[in-house]
């Protein structure tokens, strides 16, 4: 396992946090896989980190789908 650090703005943050959402569309960079700690510290446009984090076990990782339309180099990671 390891923890990935990443940032997320504050509307998708708050959706996240209420459970209302439990994906994130990424750009795969990090080799995430399931059992990660995936940590999201919201970021405000223009001001920077805002002190606010939740963290999420990934429980799914979706890659190389491009007939379903995910593009070549991005994945879906949900928790």
């Amino acid at each position: 396992m390891k923890v990935i650090r990443k940032k997320i703005l504050p509307e998708y943050f708050k959706a996240v946090k209420a459970r209302e959402k439990n994906f994130e569309l990424r750009i795969d960079n990090d080799d995430i896989q399931v059992g990660d700690l995936l940590i999201l510290n919201e970021i405000a446009p223009g001001t920077g980190l805002t002190g606010n984090s939740v963290r999420r076990y990934v429980k799914y990782v979706l890659r190389n789908c491009p007939d379903y339309g995910l593009k070549p180099g991005y994945c879906i990671i949900g928790w």
